[in-house]
Protein backbone atom coordinates (compact mmCIF):
# COMPACT_ATOMS: atom_id res chain seq x y z
CA UNK A 1 0.00 0.00 0.00
CA UNK A 2 1.25 3.66 -1.40
CA UNK A 3 1.44 6.19 1.64
CA UNK A 4 0.88 9.49 0.19
CA UNK A 5 3.65 11.78 1.28
CA UNK A 6 2.73 14.90 3.47
CA UNK A 7 4.60 18.25 1.91
CA UNK A 8 6.48 21.03 3.60
CA UNK A 9 3.35 24.07 4.23
CA UNK A 10 5.68 26.34 4.39
CA UNK A 11 8.09 26.02 0.82
CA UNK A 12 5.49 23.42 -0.42
CA UNK A 13 8.91 21.30 -1.70
CA UNK A 14 10.40 19.30 0.68
CA UNK A 15 8.63 16.39 2.81
CA UNK A 16 6.99 17.06 6.14
CA UNK A 17 8.93 15.90 8.99
CA UNK A 18 8.89 18.19 11.64
CA UNK A 19 5.90 19.93 13.09
CA UNK A 20 5.32 23.34 15.04
CA UNK A 21 2.71 24.11 16.75
CA UNK A 22 1.34 27.58 18.22
CA UNK A 23 -0.37 27.37 22.02
CA UNK A 24 -1.81 30.24 22.96
CA UNK A 25 -1.52 31.20 26.48
CA UNK A 26 -3.51 33.81 28.91
CA UNK A 27 -2.21 35.66 31.83
CA UNK A 28 -4.15 35.01 35.39
CA UNK A 29 -0.92 34.88 38.20
CA UNK A 30 0.88 32.92 35.79
CA UNK A 31 1.03 31.97 32.28
CA UNK A 32 -1.62 29.47 31.45
CA UNK A 33 -2.63 27.39 28.37
CA UNK A 34 -5.81 29.45 26.79
CA UNK A 35 -7.37 25.96 26.11
CA UNK A 36 -6.00 22.66 24.21
CA UNK A 37 -8.52 22.56 21.46
CA UNK A 38 -6.84 26.13 20.35
CA UNK A 39 -3.17 24.83 19.58
CA UNK A 40 -2.39 25.45 15.48
CA UNK A 41 -0.21 22.95 13.76
CA UNK A 42 1.52 23.55 10.98
CA UNK A 43 3.54 20.37 9.21
CA UNK A 44 6.76 21.69 7.61
CA UNK A 45 10.62 20.09 6.24
CA UNK A 46 13.63 20.49 8.40
CA UNK A 47 15.16 23.35 6.17
CA UNK A 48 11.91 25.48 6.92
CA UNK A 49 11.94 24.68 10.61
CA UNK A 50 15.08 26.15 11.16
CA UNK A 51 14.52 28.81 8.76
CA UNK A 52 11.59 30.01 10.82
CA UNK A 53 13.67 29.55 14.21
CA UNK A 54 16.89 31.57 12.34
CA UNK A 55 14.25 34.42 11.84
CA UNK A 56 13.56 34.81 15.78
CA UNK A 57 16.75 35.02 16.21
CA UNK A 58 17.56 37.40 13.73
CA UNK A 59 14.51 39.52 15.15
CA UNK A 60 16.46 39.50 18.37
CA UNK A 61 19.75 40.12 16.92
CA UNK A 62 18.42 43.01 14.24
CA UNK A 63 20.81 40.65 11.36
CA UNK A 64 21.40 42.10 8.20
CA UNK A 65 18.91 39.39 6.19
CA UNK A 66 15.99 41.57 7.65
CA UNK A 67 12.20 41.22 5.98
CA UNK A 68 10.18 44.13 5.53
CA UNK A 69 7.67 43.62 8.16
CA UNK A 70 9.84 41.86 10.25
CA UNK A 71 10.17 42.92 14.09
CA UNK A 72 13.08 43.68 15.85
CA UNK A 73 14.35 43.87 19.92
CA UNK A 74 15.51 47.62 18.94
CA UNK A 75 18.25 47.40 21.42
CA UNK A 76 16.18 45.55 24.45
CA UNK A 77 17.55 42.47 25.64
CA UNK A 78 16.40 38.75 26.63
CA UNK A 79 16.42 38.22 29.86
CA UNK A 80 13.23 36.49 31.11
CA UNK A 81 11.36 33.80 30.51
CA UNK A 82 8.02 35.93 29.81
CA UNK A 83 9.66 37.96 27.45
CA UNK A 84 8.75 37.93 24.02
CA UNK A 85 11.88 35.82 22.12
CA UNK A 86 11.37 37.42 19.38
CA UNK A 87 11.03 41.11 19.87
CA UNK A 88 12.17 41.09 23.68
CA UNK A 89 9.00 42.88 24.89
CA UNK A 90 7.06 41.73 27.70
CA UNK A 91 2.96 41.00 26.77
CA UNK A 92 0.58 41.94 29.34
CA UNK A 93 -2.10 39.62 29.05
CA UNK A 94 -1.92 37.08 26.02
CA UNK A 95 1.25 35.28 24.50
CA UNK A 96 1.97 31.91 22.35
CA UNK A 97 4.35 29.12 23.50
CA UNK A 98 5.56 28.03 20.15
CA UNK A 99 6.77 24.55 19.90
CA UNK A 100 9.49 22.67 17.55
CA UNK A 101 9.00 18.91 17.29
CA UNK A 102 10.48 16.09 15.01
CA UNK A 103 8.81 12.83 15.03
CA UNK A 104 7.85 12.88 18.96
CA UNK A 105 10.69 14.24 20.06
CA UNK A 106 10.33 18.06 20.64
CA UNK A 107 13.44 19.96 19.45
CA UNK A 108 12.39 23.68 21.03
CA UNK A 109 9.93 25.44 22.38
CA UNK A 110 9.89 29.46 22.55
CA UNK A 111 7.57 32.09 24.08
CA UNK A 112 6.77 34.62 21.94
CA UNK A 113 3.91 37.62 21.98
CA UNK A 114 0.72 37.74 20.24
CA UNK A 115 2.20 39.89 16.85
CA UNK A 116 5.58 37.82 16.34
CA UNK A 117 3.68 34.61 17.40
CA UNK A 118 1.18 35.42 14.22
CA UNK A 119 3.67 37.00 12.14
CA UNK A 120 5.72 33.80 12.13
CA UNK A 121 2.38 31.60 11.85
CA UNK A 122 1.56 33.36 8.85
CA UNK A 123 5.47 32.52 7.12
CA UNK A 124 5.10 28.88 7.83
CA UNK A 125 1.80 28.25 6.47
CA UNK A 126 3.04 30.29 3.10
CA UNK A 127 6.99 31.34 3.25
CA UNK A 128 7.19 30.66 -0.23
CA UNK A 129 7.45 34.42 -1.72
CA UNK A 130 9.28 35.98 1.15
CA UNK A 131 12.23 33.50 -0.08
CA UNK A 132 12.07 34.41 -3.57
CA UNK A 133 10.38 30.60 -4.55
CA UNK A 134 7.30 32.14 -6.41
CA UNK A 135 4.82 35.47 -6.69
CA UNK A 136 2.00 35.94 -5.08
CA UNK A 137 -0.78 37.01 -7.48
CA UNK A 138 -4.30 37.98 -5.80
CA UNK A 139 -5.24 40.86 -7.39
CA UNK A 140 -2.86 42.33 -10.26
CA UNK A 141 -0.77 45.37 -10.13
CA UNK A 142 -2.49 45.70 -6.26
CA UNK A 143 0.31 43.09 -5.03
CA UNK A 144 3.22 45.46 -6.21
CA UNK A 145 4.33 48.63 -4.50
CA UNK A 146 2.83 51.62 -5.67
CA UNK A 147 4.66 54.41 -5.19
CA UNK A 148 2.20 57.76 -4.91
CA UNK A 149 3.55 60.99 -6.25
CA UNK A 150 4.64 63.00 -3.41
CA UNK A 151 7.88 63.91 -4.64
CA UNK A 152 8.99 67.43 -2.21
CA UNK A 153 6.52 66.35 0.33
CA UNK A 154 8.54 67.28 3.60
CA UNK A 155 8.74 64.96 6.03
CA UNK A 156 10.10 64.65 9.93
CA UNK A 157 10.33 61.62 11.40
CA UNK A 158 11.01 59.96 14.55
CA UNK A 159 11.43 56.40 14.74
CA UNK A 160 13.49 54.15 16.66
CA UNK A 161 12.11 50.48 15.36
CA UNK A 162 15.21 49.52 12.80
CA UNK A 163 12.40 47.32 10.80
CA UNK A 164 9.85 50.81 10.61
CA UNK A 165 13.10 53.25 10.20
CA UNK A 166 14.50 51.08 7.29
CA UNK A 167 11.37 51.60 5.44
CA UNK A 168 10.71 55.29 5.84
CA UNK A 169 13.99 55.84 4.49
CA UNK A 170 13.56 53.72 1.69
CA UNK A 171 10.05 55.23 1.53
CA UNK A 172 11.72 58.85 1.26
CA UNK A 173 14.51 58.12 -1.18
CA UNK A 174 11.99 56.46 -3.64
CA UNK A 175 9.22 58.55 -3.45
CA UNK A 176 11.28 61.94 -3.68
CA UNK A 177 10.13 63.10 0.29
CA UNK A 178 12.23 65.94 1.56
CA UNK A 179 13.25 65.69 4.95
CA UNK A 180 12.76 68.48 7.15
CA UNK A 181 14.53 69.79 10.72
CA UNK A 182 11.45 70.51 12.50
CA UNK A 183 8.24 69.43 12.72
CA UNK A 184 6.24 72.05 12.98
CA UNK A 185 7.76 72.64 9.41
CA UNK A 186 6.53 69.18 7.65
CA UNK A 187 3.56 68.45 5.90
CA UNK A 188 3.57 64.97 7.27
CA UNK A 189 5.21 63.80 10.90
CA UNK A 190 5.72 60.39 11.48
CA UNK A 191 6.47 59.66 15.52
CA UNK A 192 6.87 56.18 17.08
CA UNK A 193 4.70 55.46 20.07
CA UNK A 194 6.36 54.86 22.98
CA UNK A 195 5.34 53.62 26.94
CA UNK A 196 6.99 57.05 27.75
CA UNK A 197 4.13 58.80 25.78
CA UNK A 198 6.05 59.97 23.21
CA UNK A 199 3.82 60.51 20.75
CA UNK A 200 1.25 62.06 22.80
CA UNK A 201 3.84 65.04 23.65
CA UNK A 202 4.29 65.67 20.30
CA UNK A 203 0.78 65.85 19.36
CA UNK A 204 0.47 68.32 22.64
CA UNK A 205 3.10 70.65 21.40
CA UNK A 206 2.07 70.74 17.86
CA UNK A 207 -1.26 71.77 18.56
CA UNK A 208 -3.18 72.34 15.36
CA UNK A 209 -0.50 70.91 13.37
CA UNK A 210 -0.83 67.78 14.81
CA UNK A 211 -3.64 66.71 12.13
CA UNK A 212 -0.36 66.24 10.18
CA UNK A 213 0.92 63.32 12.09
CA UNK A 214 1.25 59.26 11.61
CA UNK A 215 1.79 57.48 14.87
CA UNK A 216 3.82 54.14 14.46
CA UNK A 217 2.43 51.91 16.76
CA UNK A 218 3.74 48.45 18.82
CA UNK A 219 0.96 46.76 20.34
CA UNK A 220 1.94 47.61 23.50
CA UNK A 221 1.48 51.27 23.45
CA UNK A 222 -2.14 51.85 22.90
CA UNK A 223 -2.41 54.82 25.48
CA UNK A 224 0.06 56.76 23.45
CA UNK A 225 -1.94 56.26 20.22
CA UNK A 226 -5.18 56.87 22.05
CA UNK A 227 -3.29 60.08 23.80
CA UNK A 228 -1.83 61.13 20.17
CA UNK A 229 -5.18 60.71 18.00
CA UNK A 230 -7.76 62.63 20.67
CA UNK A 231 -5.23 65.26 20.63
CA UNK A 232 -5.60 65.23 16.86
CA UNK A 233 -2.90 63.20 15.17
CA UNK A 234 -4.43 62.13 11.77
CA UNK A 235 -3.94 58.26 12.43
CA UNK A 236 -1.65 55.53 12.94
CA UNK A 237 0.31 52.03 10.86
CA UNK A 238 1.80 49.55 12.79
CA UNK A 239 5.46 48.51 13.94
CA UNK A 240 6.42 46.60 11.91
CA UNK A 241 5.42 48.40 8.92
CA UNK A 242 5.98 47.48 5.31
CA UNK A 243 6.34 49.63 2.52
CA UNK A 244 2.79 49.60 1.30
CA UNK A 245 1.54 50.67 4.40
CA UNK A 246 3.73 53.58 5.32
CA UNK A 247 3.22 55.17 1.20
CA UNK A 248 -1.04 54.27 2.13
CA UNK A 249 -0.52 56.34 5.04
CA UNK A 250 1.16 59.15 3.45
CA UNK A 251 -1.12 59.13 0.90
CA UNK A 252 -3.80 59.47 2.91
CA UNK A 253 -2.58 62.26 4.80
CA UNK A 254 -1.97 64.12 0.97
CA UNK A 255 -5.46 63.36 -0.07
CA UNK A 256 -7.08 65.03 3.69
CA UNK A 257 -8.36 61.72 4.46
CA UNK A 258 -7.28 61.03 7.82
CA UNK A 259 -8.66 62.27 11.17
CA UNK A 260 -12.09 62.09 12.22
CA UNK A 261 -14.05 60.23 14.92
CA UNK A 262 -12.40 57.46 16.39
CA UNK A 263 -13.71 54.15 18.43
CA UNK A 264 -12.76 53.98 22.05
CA UNK A 265 -12.03 50.78 21.92
CA UNK A 266 -10.25 49.44 18.91
CA UNK A 267 -9.19 53.15 17.99
CA UNK A 268 -10.38 52.53 14.13
CA UNK A 269 -12.00 55.43 12.41
CA UNK A 270 -15.51 54.96 12.86
CA UNK A 271 -17.56 54.89 9.42
CA UNK A 272 -20.71 53.74 8.10
CA UNK A 273 -20.61 50.63 6.01
CA UNK A 274 -19.22 50.80 2.67
CA UNK A 275 -21.84 52.18 -0.16
CA UNK A 276 -22.77 51.33 -3.35
CA UNK A 277 -22.87 46.92 -3.95
CA UNK A 278 -19.30 46.35 -2.54
CA UNK A 279 -18.22 43.50 -1.38
CA UNK A 280 -16.37 43.49 2.33
CA UNK A 281 -15.40 41.87 5.96
CA UNK A 282 -16.45 42.41 8.71
CA UNK A 283 -15.33 40.83 12.44
CA UNK A 284 -16.92 41.28 15.81
CA UNK A 285 -15.04 42.85 18.14
CA UNK A 286 -14.57 40.14 21.79
CA UNK A 287 -15.36 41.94 25.46
CA UNK A 288 -11.67 43.91 26.10
CA UNK A 289 -9.84 43.04 23.45
CA UNK A 290 -10.95 45.52 20.78
CA UNK A 291 -7.19 47.07 20.62
CA UNK A 292 -5.30 43.67 20.21
CA UNK A 293 -7.51 42.28 17.07
CA UNK A 294 -7.71 45.74 15.46
CA UNK A 295 -3.84 45.56 15.37
CA UNK A 296 -3.87 42.00 14.12
CA UNK A 297 -5.86 43.49 11.38
CA UNK A 298 -4.05 46.48 10.17
CA UNK A 299 -0.79 44.56 11.17
CA UNK A 300 -1.52 41.73 7.99
CA UNK A 301 -3.88 44.33 6.09
CA UNK A 302 -2.25 45.46 2.77
CA UNK A 303 -1.89 49.30 2.93
CA UNK A 304 -4.43 50.24 0.54
CA UNK A 305 -7.06 48.26 2.78
CA UNK A 306 -10.10 50.08 4.43
CA UNK A 307 -9.75 49.11 8.33
CA UNK A 308 -12.74 51.00 10.16
CA UNK A 309 -14.99 50.57 13.21
CA UNK A 310 -18.58 49.94 11.58
CA UNK A 311 -21.81 48.16 12.98
CA UNK A 312 -20.33 47.20 16.45
CA UNK A 313 -17.33 45.54 14.99
CA UNK A 314 -14.60 45.75 12.76
CA UNK A 315 -14.58 46.47 8.45
CA UNK A 316 -12.08 45.79 6.08
CA UNK A 317 -12.48 47.22 2.67
CA UNK A 318 -9.88 45.20 0.39
CA UNK A 319 -8.89 46.57 -2.72
CA UNK A 320 -9.22 43.51 -4.45
CA UNK A 321 -11.55 42.39 -7.42
CA UNK A 322 -14.73 40.49 -5.71
CA UNK A 323 -13.86 36.96 -7.22
CA UNK A 324 -11.11 37.70 -4.80
CA UNK A 325 -12.77 38.55 -1.23
CA UNK A 326 -12.40 34.93 -0.64
CA UNK A 327 -8.67 34.41 -0.48
CA UNK A 328 -8.43 37.43 1.37
CA UNK A 329 -10.72 36.13 3.89
CA UNK A 330 -9.15 33.03 4.53
CA UNK A 331 -5.58 35.27 4.68
CA UNK A 332 -7.02 37.36 7.56
CA UNK A 333 -8.94 34.83 9.15
CA UNK A 334 -5.34 32.68 9.53
CA UNK A 335 -3.55 35.80 10.67
CA UNK A 336 -6.06 36.99 13.52
CA UNK A 337 -6.44 33.09 14.46
CA UNK A 338 -9.48 32.50 16.86
CA UNK A 339 -9.89 35.85 17.82
CA UNK A 340 -12.68 36.84 15.80
CA UNK A 341 -14.80 34.84 13.07
CA UNK A 342 -14.86 37.03 9.72
CA UNK A 343 -17.48 37.21 7.65
CA UNK A 344 -17.74 38.29 3.73
CA UNK A 345 -21.19 40.92 3.61
CA UNK A 346 -22.71 43.02 0.65
CA UNK A 347 -23.32 46.94 0.79
CA UNK A 348 -26.83 46.12 -0.69
CA UNK A 349 -27.75 43.32 2.80
CA UNK A 350 -29.02 44.47 5.69
CA UNK A 351 -26.81 44.28 8.74
CA UNK A 352 -27.34 41.07 10.65
CA UNK A 353 -29.49 41.77 14.20
CA UNK A 354 -28.70 40.01 17.14
CA UNK A 355 -31.01 39.46 20.19
CA UNK A 356 -30.22 38.40 23.32
CA UNK A 357 -32.66 37.61 26.24
CA UNK A 358 -32.02 37.98 29.93
CA UNK A 359 -34.35 37.36 33.09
Amino acid sequence: MMVEMEWCRCCEEGSAGWELAWRPLRRYRRWLAAGPDREERVEVCEGCARWLAGLVVDARGGGGSRLFGQPGANGRHLVFDDQCAACCESPAERAYAVRWASGPAVRGELFLCTACARWLLGLARSGRTVRGMSERYLDGAYGAWPHPRLRGMRTWVRVREAGAAAVLATATETMGLEPCEAPGEADAVLVEATPAGQARALAASLGPAARRMVVLAALGCRADVAGALELGAAGWVTVPATPQQVTAALARLARGQAGGAWDPATLLPVAERPGGDRTWLWMPVPGGDGWELAWLVRRFCRGYDTVTATEGGIAVVPVVPPACIGRVRERLQEAVGGAAAIEVRRSGELPARRFEAAG
